[in-house]
């Protein structure tokens, strides 16, 4: 009896053990199945990153940052103050310029003044020369028929005293009359010429052989051209001046966040050279380099799952959105050309965009590792 009690009870520790191996390799068979199924129903990445598009800030001219306050991981919003540069040299020029253009347009109102006098001065003048024309006009056909009238006066009396039913003293009164007439006839004549002229005369600013005080409407407005073109031009610099002070202040393109600052206030900046850069927060993605050989079994919709490495624990999920067409050797800086003709085959990278859909996108930035596992079972 007592010989056979330790045998018995080595055998359940026998069976434990074997169960437990049975077990065991039971869990592993799993584990290797389900691993084979996810193998052949996933795409899994461990080096993908965010990304965001990075826009660097720059100036468009030269000079000294007078206002610059802006620290890694502010909050910008489009339009909002990112330096201001020196601009007293500029300011100063700027109120130049606005005298300059009050200048021009009060030369251009003064033109405009003189024209509407002149033309009522030249309206008055060709009037006045009309009304003398026409009055030396009517005065010429007066004379005439007095002359007419004083011409037969003195044929009927020279008739009459040839035939001495009249004296000599009646024939020369009509003769002295009738040649009185013809120099009154004459000088109508001449007046009339006189007020022609005039009235041409009038046409080009001279009134009565003098000059009016203001010259003809055409050169007025002629000048008024000048005088529009010279207020053109002021307001054109002074344009060009505003443009350049609202330059002086630099703004933010974009509402984000501020990656880096890349100046310190009160240094001389170039025109073109980068101030800061930054991002914007609600513009995030993931790219990850797939393997060719896997690249075939992506389409844009497939879902993703993202693990952060920063935040293991939040749940991230995102939809691949564009599958690149290009490897990402080719956009290396020093190509391998292989000239030696020994070839070892690589697989390449493609890249692949994914869009983030779920997830506490205020925890992440760009830059972050992830790891992404994409469902190509919906192909």
């Amino acid at each position: 009896m007592t010989s056979s009690s330790p045998v018995t009870a080595r055998r359940p520790s026998r069976r434990l053990k074997l169960a437990a191996l049975v077990v065991l390799a039971l869990l592993c068979l799993v584990w290797m199945a389900f691993a084979v199924v996810h193998r052949l129903t996933h795409v899994s990445v461990q080096d993908a990153r965010i990304m965001a598009s990075q826009v660097t800030v720059s100036s468009r001219l030269d000079g000294w940052v007078t206002d610059f306050t802006i620290t890694e991981g502010d909050q910008l919003k489009k339009g909002d103050t990112v330096a201001r540069l020196y601009s007293e040299p500029e300011q100063r020029r700027l109120d130049s310029l606005q005298a300059e253009v009050a200048t021009q347009q009060a030369k251009l109102d003064y033109e405009r003044t003189r024209l509407e006098l002149g033309q009522r001065q030249f309206q008055g003048g060709l009037t006045i020369t009309g009304q003398e024309l026409d009055s030396a006009k009517a005065a010429e056909q007066a004379a005439r028929s007095r002359l007419t009238s004083a011409r037969e006066d003195y044929k009927r009396t020279e008739a009459l005293y040839k035939k001495g039913s009249i004296s000599k003293q009646r024939r020369d009164q009509d003769y002295y009359a009738y040649q009185t007439a013809r120099a009154e006839y004459q000088r109508a004549k001449q007046e009339v010429a006189v007020s022609q002229s005039q009235a041409d005369n009038a046409h080009v600013g001279f009134l009565n052989g003098v000059q009016v005080p203001l010259p003809p409407p055409e050169v007025m407005r002629s000048r008024i051209k000048v005088a529009e073109n010279e207020l053109a031009r002021a307001r054109a610099d002074l344009e060009e001046e505003q443009v350049r002070m609202r330059d002086l202040r630099v703004p933010s393109p974009i509402g984000g966040v501020v990656n880096k600052t890349l100046v310190d206030q009160g240094e001389y900046v170039s025109a073109g050279q980068p101030l800061l850069m930054m991002h914007d927060p609600d513009d995030l993605w993931v790219e990850a380099n797939i393997k060719e050989t896997d690249i075939g079994d992506l389409h844009p919709g497939q879902p993703v799952a993202i693990t952060v490495d920063a935040y293991p624990d939040a749940h991230f999920a995102g939809q691949v959105r564009i599958v690149g067409r290009a490897a990402t050797s080719q956009f290396a800086l020093l190509p391998d050309p292989n000239p030696s003709g020994n070839f070892t085959k690589i697989t390449q990278r493609i890249p692949v965009r994914i869009a983030l859909t779920e997830g506490p996108m205020d925890r992440i930035g760009p830059g972050m590792m992830v790891e992404v596992d994409i469902d190509i079972r919906g192909k």
